[in-house]
C-alpha cells in the first residue's frame, strides 16, 4: 500500500486559515480531483466539515475520534494505526495539519502544490526533510487571469 500526501502549500509553509484555503487555483483543484479520483482519500474531522460533503468517486475515510457519521461511502478510523489494517494500493492524505504531520513518517509520496507567494494562517504543512525526500519533478506555472499566483507541482519520494 502507497501512502501518498497530498496539498497545497504557500511559501511558507501554511495551508490554511479558520479551515478554509487562503487561495484559489483551479489547476490545483482540477490536479487533485485527476489524481484522486478513484482511489481512496483519509481526511481529518475538520477538513470534512470546511468541505462540507463527501467527496464524489473516492472512498471518504475520516479519521477522527470526534465524530459519529454513519452515511454512505464514509468510513470512520479512529486512529492512525488503524491505516495499517486497510487494504487499498493507494491511500491519499488529504489533509489538515495535524493528519499531515501524524502521517508524513509513514508516507511513500507527496503530491505538493508550490503557492509562490507568503500566507499567514493557523495551519502548517509539516517540514519537508530532504535527507528523507527526494524531489522527483517540479513544473512551474505563471499566474494568469484564473490563477492570481505563479504555482508549481512537485512529487517527492521518500529516499
Amino acid at each position: 500500500m502507497k501512502i501518498i500526501l497530498i496539498a497545497a502549500v504557500s511559501e511558507n509553509g501554511f495551508i490554511g486559515k479558520n479551515n478554509k484555503l487562503m487561495w484559489h487555483l483551479p489547476n490545483d483543484l482540477k490536479r487533485f480531483k485527476n489524481i484522486t479520483i478513484g482511489e481512496t482519500i483519509i481526511m481529518g474531522r475538520k477538513t470534512f466539515e470546511s468541505i462540507g460533503k463527501i467527496l464524489p468517486k473516492r472512498r471518504n475515510i475520516i479519521l477522527s475520534k470526534k465524530i459519529k457519521l454513519l452515511k454512505k461511502n464514509i468510513k470512520i478510523l479512529s486512529s492512525i494505526k488503524e491505516i495499517n489494517f486497510l487494504s487499498y494500493e493507494k491511500i491519499f492524505i488529504i489533509g489538515g495539519e495535524q493528519i499531515y504531520k501524524a502521517t508524513i513518517e509513514i508516507a511513500h509520496i507527496i503530491e505538493l502544490t508550490l503557492v509562490h507567494n507568503n500566507f499567514y494562517g493557523d495551519a502548517i504543512f509539516p517540514k519537508i526533510d530532504t535527507k528523507k525526500w527526494k524531489k522527483i519533478y517540479e513544473f512551474f506555472h505563471k499566474k494568469d487571469k484564473y490563477h492570481l499566483y505563479n504555482y508549481s507541482f512537485i512529487r517527492f519520494e521518500k529516499k
